[in-house]
């Protein structure tokens, strides 16, 4: 998504790419192919609900690739039904470690906070993600 973002490529190309470069297999491929596509096309939804939650900080403010971050962890915490979704501990935890690696340390308790409230707001950002469809 930030190479999409960033570099203004199309974001099919860029998930092909990925999925050739990192050889993605199977259920894998799918699951990434559908996840980034999603995020990509919620990427204004998913915005509101980050300037909601980001008290004191304007989006603009926040770093592209923590605004992709949160962007593909939301799709994955809130879109989709309960058992087709990973954990949220791990998708919560994957989006701190990427912060760390590929942002600031304090990217990581930011991600944190923000994805924190979103699973407990999860129901209200739902409804905002999919136009009112449900589990």
């Amino acid at each position: 998504m930030y190479e999409a973002e960033v570099g203004k490529h199309d974001i099919k190309d860029v998930i092909e790419r990925t999925i050739e470069d990192q050889e993605v297999k199977g259920r894998s491929r799918d699951f990434l192919r559908d996840s980034v596509q999603i995020a990509w096309d919620k990427r204004t939804e998913s915005d509101s609900i980050i300037s909601e939650l980001a008290v004191g900080w304007k989006i603009d403010r926040v770093a592209r690739i923590d605004l992709c971050i949160l962007r593909l962890a939301i799709v994955e915490l809130v879109v989709g039904h309960e058992d087709d979704r990973p954990p949220d501990s791990i998708v919560i935890n994957e989006a701190i470690v990427l912060a760390k690696k590929f942002s600031t340390e304090d990217s990581g308790k930011y991600i944190n906070g923000i994805l924190a409230s979103v699973v407990k707001g999860r129901a209200k950002y739902r409804a905002r993600l999919t136009d009112g469809e449900s589990d």
